[in-house]
């Protein structure tokens, strides 16, 4: 397989990578820290500019790069292949920011999820909707990315939601494994899905733990004593995978200002009553152009629920999403 030199600016920094490699990939298997985030072409953390040479740009989650930034040579970098010897402006962190945490809380919110409390050994900064990535404990070299459940408080303490997921090396020390007490190492918090600060009123919408930041951004507008309205949209394809219904329900009765609709297509909940399906039930409430959406969900909804929005007339700067595919 043919290699290719790619130069790292303004670092300076030259990697060798080959022509079946994406950008990100090559530079974490030679140890520089470039900056990056989901790894998979869904969050924009690793966007970069191509200054001189040749690449092959894999697909990645719509929205990413807008019509201005393709036209100015921007990338997403973990899904960038060289073809020629390439110089791209990327960045370089200087070194790695960890932080040692401690599990100080296990609860089953349902059938397939857990909420999974870290205590940190000292504060975490970060803005809700931001997520972190977790070592896999016993595989020290293996990552796993999530979001915070939370907003920022002063005990340092961080909450996630985790969905089972069959083969998934975290996922399964947790469920099977985890105990109170056990250290667990967490990088710096990533991401720019977090609450924009103007007036529109908010649509959220939240397939499975896409629920998780969505809480972590719905608890820090409240407190702000923000009184907007708020519709928010949480769905589920199976009864084993809602959780955390009570709670929302309560937050509705608590801010009358939320309006809260929760869809599930499994067909053996038969005495569902709610809507059985999510995106047809944000479609049927709008039309949405004067709203700030914040969508998290699997790749698939995401791309969905962004073409719905679009057909809606909410223009794309108005749209803020975070994706994920579960590692297994």
């Amino acid at each position: 397989m043919q290699t290719h030199e790619v130069r790292l600016e303004p670092s300076g920094i030259c990697l060798q990578v080959r022509e079946d490699q994406a950008i990100v990939e090559a530079a974490l298997e030679q140890g520089i820290a470039i900056h990056h985030g989901c790894g998979n072409g869904s969050c924009g953390d690793c966007k970069g500019t191509i200054l001189a040479g040749d690449g092959e740009q894999l697909p990645f989650m719509p929205l990413l790069l807008t019509p201005e930034e393709r036209a100015s040579n921007k990338a997403i970098l973990c899904k960038l292949q060289p073809r020629t010897a390439m110089r791209i402006a990327a960045t370089v962190d200087e070194s790695p920011a960890y932080w040692q945490g401690r599990v100080s809380g296990l609860h089953l919110l349902g059938e397939t999820v857990m909420e999974l409390r870290v205590d940190c050994d000292r504060p975490y900064p970060y803005r809700a909707g931001q997520y972190a990535r977790l070592a896999v404990p016993g595989a020290p070299s293996l990552w796993r990315s999530y979001s915070m459940a939370s907003a920022p408080r002063e005990d340092h303490r961080l909450h996630f939601h985790i969905r089972k997921v069959p083969g998934g090396k975290f996922s399964e020390w947790l469920f099977d494994q985890a105990q109170i007490g056990e250290e667990i190492m967490l990088s710096a918090a990533q991401g720019e899905f977090t609450r924009q600060e103007n007036d529109r009123p908010l649509l959220c919408i939240a397939a499975g733990t896409g629920l998780a930041p969505i809480e972590a951004i719905l608890e820090d507008h409240f407190r702000r004593g923000e009184r907007r309205p708020i519709a928010l949209y949480f769905g589920v394809r199976q009864q084993r995978d809602l959780y955390h219904l009570e709670f929302l329900e309560d937050l509705a009765s608590k801010h009358p200002e939320l309006r809260l609709s929760v869809s599930c297509s499994d067909p053996a909940l038969s005495e569902w009553s709610g809507p059985r399906r999510l995106l047809p039930a944000v479609a049927a409430a709008g039309p949405w152009p004067g709203h700030e959406a914040y969508l998290c969900g699997s790749p698939g909804m995401i791309e969905a629920a962004i073409d719905l929005l679009l057909s809606h007339g909410m223009p794309h700067e108005q749209i803020h999403f975070d994706s994920f595919s579960p590692s297994a």
